[in-house]
C-alpha cells in the first residue's frame, strides 16, 4: 500500500510538471498610430524608418501607410534591444534635424522619449532637396485623374460579402512627408528591405526636374477636360516618355536609399 502511495504521488508529480503552462516567447506589433502620423505636414520633412509589417491586398499592392510597428519590450533574437521606428524632422528653411527614437507604447499609443539635433553635411541636403522635387512631381501624377473606364470585376464570395484579405508584409520601411504630398496617404513609402537592386542600374534620363514639373503641370492644364479628366492615350503617351522610359521612379528610390546611407549612425535601427 506504502509502495501504491508513493507511485501515485510520483506520477501525480510528474502530470503537475509537465502539465504546467510555459510562457512562449510572442512578437508584438501595435499600429503605427502615434499624434498625426496620417496627416497631411504643415511644413518641413519628416523621415522615418519603421520595423514591421504593412497590410496590402489584392486592391492595394503596395505600402500606402497600414504600418504596423514591432514593440522593442518583445523583440527576440537579433531584434532584442534595437530600436523599431525612428523620425526625423527637418526644417527645410534651415536644415536643422531633430531625431527621435526610443518608442514606448501606452494605450496602444507610441510615444518617442529620445530626442536629439543631428547636423546634415552638403550632400544630405542636396539629396532632401531633390527627393522633395521628385515628391511633387510624383503627388501631381497620383492627383491626374483620366477618363479610363473602370470596370468592376465580380471576384467572387469575398466581394459580395465586402471581405477584404489583407497581407501582411514584413520588412524595413522608410516613410517619407512633406508638405506638397497630398494623396491619401500624403506619405511616400518605400520597402526598404525589398526594393529592387536593379534601381542601381538604372540612370535616369529624363529632364531636369524644375522643367519636368512645368511640363507635368501644362500637360495637366492644356489637356483635361471640363470635368478635370485627362484622355487615357495622351496620359498614357506622357507617362511613357517623360516618367517610366526616363526611369523617374527608380531615380527617386536610388535617391531615399542614397540619403539612407549617408545619414548612417543617425539612422540606424540599432
Amino acid at each position: 500500500m506504502k509502495a501504491t502511495k508513493i507511485i501515485l504521488c510520483f506520477f501525480i508529480l510528474q502530470v503537475m510538471i509537465f502539465s504546467e503552462p510555459k510562457q512562449l516567447n510572442k512578437v508584438v506589433y501595435y499600429n503605427y498610430n502615434y499624434r498625426g502620423f496620417t496627416d497631411k505636414l504643415k511644413f518641413g520633412m519628416e523621415i522615418h524608418k519603421v520595423k514591421g509589417y504593412c497590410g496590402t491586398s489584392d486592391f492595394m499592392k503596395e505600402c500606402s501607410g497600414l504600418l504596423q510597428v514591432l514593440d522593442p519590450k518583445y523583440a527576440n533574437g537579433t531584434e532584442k534591444n534595437m530600436q523599431s521606428a525612428i523620425k526625423l524632422d527637418i526644417d527645410l528653411s534651415n536644415f536643422k534635424a531633430k531625431k527621435y527614437g526610443n518608442i514606448t507604447f501606452d494605450n496602444d499609443y507610441l510615444h518617442f522619449n529620445s530626442e536629439s539635433d543631428i547636423v546634415l553635411g552638403n550632400s544630405q541636403k542636396e539629396s532632401i532637396k531633390k527627393i522633395r522635387k521628385m515628391l511633387m512631381i510624383h503627388d501631381m501624377i497620383k492627383n491626374i485623374t483620366t477618363d479610363e473606364e473602370i470596370i468592376e470585376v465580380d471576384d467572387g464570395p469575398s466581394s459580395m460579402t465586402g471581405t477584404i484579405h489583407i497581407k501582411k508584409d514584413f520588412s524595413t520601411y522608410i516613410i517619407i512627408k512633406t508638405p506638397e504630398l497630398s494623396y491619401y496617404t500624403p506619405m511616400y513609402i518605400i520597402d526598404y528591405e525589398n526594393v529592387n537592386k536593379a534601381i542601381w542600374n538604372l540612370e535616369y534620363k529624363g529632364k531636369n526636374f524644375d522643367e519636368l514639373y512645368q511640363n507635368l503641370k501644362q500637360f495637366i492644364a492644356e489637356n483635361k477636360d471640363k470635368n478635370g479628366k485627362i484622355p487615357i492615350e495622351k496620359y498614357d503617351k506622357f507617362m511613357e516618355k517623360e516618367i517610366y522610359n526616363a526611369n523617374f521612379y527608380p531615380e527617386l528610390n536610388r535617391e531615399i536609399l542614397k540619403l539612407n546611407d549617408e545619414l548612417g549612425y543617425n539612422f540606424f535601427l540599432e
